[in-house]
């Protein structure tokens, strides 16, 4: 994938292994946490992000001739989309194995892992309401601690500064 005019894109094969985590139901945050930044550095996050439109299949005026932008689109979103299956569990493949460009795969991944539903929320603040620390140490019981911030941070619902305070100590 380098090219002339950006030679520090990586090479196809480069980046399926930089991403090493497998996207679950569980590590969704992890996940793209991982993976934004490396589409952001190799030109390619606004194929998932819905800023880049896929040209036209077919120049004008007849209509007929395949439109050469087109075809350079369709090859890069196919590698893209490569690179996300190949990131994806077994448990993540099934949600998308019908579909057919990378920003699809991206916004059904996004809906069905990113968990913005009111049951979640609830059972993740039940969650760090009821943390005891018991036999765990206390860099175990802070990892466990944050890991549920984290969470609720991704699905829209931050625990501000005093509220982790309380529910930490």
């Amino acid at each position: 994938m380098a090219t002339e005019s950006n030679p520090t894109l990586l090479p196809f094969n480069t980046m399926i292994y930089m991403v090493t985590i497998k996207l679950s139901s569980s590590n969704y945050l992890l996940w793209t946490s991982q993976l934004l930044p490396l589409l952001e550095s190799q030109e390619l996050l606004q194929h998932v992000n819905g800023t880049l439109k896929p040209p036209s299949r077919f120049d004008p005026p007849n209509f007929e001739t395949p439109n050469p932008k087109y075809l350079a689109w369709k090859t890069t979103d196919q590698r893209l989309l490569s690179l996300l299956l190949s990131s994806l569990t077994e448990e993540a493949m099934v949600e998308v194995v019908s579909l057919s460009t990378s920003r699809e795969v991206w916004l059904t991944l996004e809906n069905t892992f990113s968990h913005r539903s009111k049951a979640r929320e609830i059972r993740l603040k039940e969650d760090l309401q009821s943390m005891k620390r018991g036999p765990r140490s206390v860099s175990e019981y802070s990892r466990a601690f944050k890991a549920l911030c984290h969470q609720l941070h991704a699905i829209g619902q931050p625990v501000d500064g005093t509220g982790k305070i309380h529910w930490f100590l």
